[in-house]
């Protein structure tokens, strides 16, 4: 199950669909939990920055996760079971090595789905998660 007051040294990953985030998980409970993370900043020489820009106007990035379903993934976690999560709040954070902090809602994305899951591109499966947002997260 889930870790109540979970050490401050437990990772976190965050996918929203086009942007990759990587932090520590602040606290968690049943169904909640708070976050810190920044985007993970990969790139090489060859090929440049990856991806699409990502909006640094914290307004518009704020706009942006709390309107989508994203993958999430931490071992303090239901043993580091996919999770699909919807951010409810995000605020910049104080720790400059991080760029926010967030909070909501995770349900685990249940054994069904994930060999479908594993066999779609990255943008089929967030529309995926997506197009289940209108469901009730825990059918996942």
């Amino acid at each position: 199950m889930s870790q109540q007051g979970c050490a401050r040294s437990d990772r976190f990953w965050l996918w929203d669909g086009e942007t990759e985030y990587e932090g520590h998980l602040l606290s968690s409970d049943e169904t909640r939990l708070m976050v810190r993370v920044r985007r993970i900043r990969r790139w090489t020489l060859a090929t440049g920055t990856p991806g699409r820009p990502v909006p640094t106007d914290f307004l518009e990035r704020q706009r942006l996760l709390t309107r989508r379903v994203c993958f999430g993934q931490s071992p303090g976690i239901l043993m580091g079971a996919l999770l699909e999560l919807r951010v409810g709040t995000l605020q910049p954070s104080r720790e400059g090595s991080f760029d926010y902090v967030l909070s909501g809602t995770y349900a685990t994305v249940g054994d069904e789905h994930l060999e479908m899951l594993s066999e779609l591109s990255s943008d089929a499966a967030h529309h995926y998660l997506q197009s289940r947002r209108s469901g009730h997260a825990a059918s996942c």
